[in-house]
Order: structure tokens, then sequence, then C-alpha cells
């Protein structure tokens, strides 16, 4: 027994059992993109996870602090990877952290998800290509993945596992489109309704004219949600939620909604006056 770990993880007892939190220690975790994915992968090693692959290729930007956990006026250039390691080992020394500093790409997918028990999916829209292989390759291998995003208030997360409808199925994202629709795809599967006071600035995202405009408390919601339900479903812990469905938390409606999640069912709720915009 690690004497210093079951006193960092005492307080979580009464909520999980140690023999379960020893479980989250021996579960290996792979987390492609640091953005939203360093909340997550910090919320994990609070947690008592300790074993993590990551993949990040950016360095942090001023425009970044307004909603990643480790971007600061003192990490302005650099490695996102290189701070989320360093935060990581702060909070427990203990972890293992191998680190692909070339992000989730094609060329390493089998080293990336050698080993892993669990994937997160935040790998960047502006990337959907590499998105959409590292699900396809976790998929075929039978390893669970938690996909995440945010749109301003809201957090979003759908669970794929062995047996259920897969990332390819549910986004309909494919390499032979354009990334207007690609795009398109992806919003219509993430989230039940993007929220309207969004659209002024989205549009200009969705012809990338302009950039996605995020904000912390929709971030931090999503990561409390998809470090949830990988704890949940390594514990079997309430409700399993598991694709075709997602879970859409909207801290500006204080509403959480299971909403089925597929780029089928819904379309773009894009306002009349911005429909003249050329968006897929």
């Amino acid at each position: 027994m690690n004497n210093k770990y079951d006193e960092r993880i005492l307080r979580s007892i009464g909520i999980f059992t140690k023999e379960q939190v020893y479980k989250f220690k021996k579960t290996k975790v792979a987390i492609g993109g640091l953005g939203l994915g360093g909340s997550i992968f910090i919320n994990l090693v609070r947690m008592g996870f300790e074993n993590f692959h990551i993949a990040d290729p950016d360095t942090f930007e001023r425009t970044n602090i307004n909603r990643q956990r480790m971007a600061k006026e003192t990490t302005i250039g650099m490695r996102k990877d290189e701070c989320s390691v360093e935060e990581a080992l702060a909070i427990n020394p203990e972890v293992k952290i191998k680190v692909f500093k070339d992000g989730v790409k094609k060329e390493n997918l089998s080293e990336f998800l050698e080993g892993v028990d669990w994937v997160v999916d935040v790998v960047d829209l502006f990337a959907m290509n590499d998105k959409l292989a590292l699900n396809m390759e976790a998929h075929k291998r039978g390893i669970p993945v938690v996909t995440s995003a945010t749109l301003g208030f809201t957090g979003c997360c759908v669970v794929f596992k062995k047996g259920t409808p897969s990332f390819a199925e549910q986004t309909g994202i494919s390499p032979d489109l354009p990334y207007e629709e690609n795009l398109s795809r992806y919003l219509r599967f993430i989230c039940p309704e993007v929220p309207p006071y969004m659209w002024g600035q989205l549009i200009h995202a969705m012809d990338r004219s302009g950039y996605i405009p995020f904000v912390t408390p929709g971030g931090e919601a999503s990561a409390a949600v998809a470090a949830s339900e990988i704890a949940k479903n390594i514990v079997g812990l309430g409700k399993a939620v598991v694709s075709p469905q997602g879970i859409f938390v909207d801290l500006a409606n204080a509403s959480t909604t299971v909403f089925e999640a597929s780029y089928k069912v819904r379309l773009l709720n894009i306002p009349s006056d911005l429909k003249t915009k050329k968006v897929a």
C-alpha cells in the first residue's frame, strides 16, 4: 500500500471505496488534445489516476487564458504537454505520463493506444481527420472513448464502447468531405442545440473566417462530465449513458439533458438573419 497515495485519495472514500479508487490507479488513459483535455487530465490525476498517454503539439497563446486551465501569462509560448506534465507531477509525483509531442496522428496511433484502457478525444476540430482516425482505431481495438466538447456555457459528452454505434457512424465525418460539412455534422452530433447566443461569432468559424468562441464554465462543465463518465464506467456507478446517446449540460439554462447524439436527427439552428452565410 502507498501511504501518500492513500492520503491523497482519502476524501474520495465514502463516494468510492478504496478498492474502486485503486482501479483508477491501474487504469491507463490516453488523452488527445490538452486544451479542454488539460482540464480532464488534471481532474483524472486528482481522482487518483496515475497512468497516461497525452498528445498535443501546440503551445499556449494569450487567447487561451480565458478557458484553458494551464494557460497563464507565465505559460505563454510554452508547450501544452510540458505544462500539463508539470502540473500533474506537482499534484502526484508518481504519475506516469508518456508524451506524444507531434499530437495525435495516423502514424503514431498504434503506439498512442498501446496498453490503453480509456481514450479521451478532444482533438482540435481543425484536425478533424486526425480526430476521426483516433476514434476509428480505438473502436477497432474495442477501447472505450469519451469525446467531449464545449459550446458557450454548455458541456457535451458522448461515450463510445465496444458494441455501441461508432463515432464515424454517429458523426458522419469523412476525409472525403470538406471541412465545413464535417464541422456542421460534428456540431449536429455533439449537442441537441447550439446555444443561440453563439451564432453571431460561430457563423464565421463555419467558413474559417473567424474563431470558435469559448468560456471557462462551459469547458469545466464538459471536463467534469468526461471525468465522471470514465470513473462511473470503471466502477459501475450510476446511470450508464453511451452512444447513441450523449449528455448535454447547459449551465445558462440550468439543465442537463440525455440526447440522441447523431448528425442525422437535427439541422443546425442557424438564426434566419444569418442563413445567407454559406454553411454546410
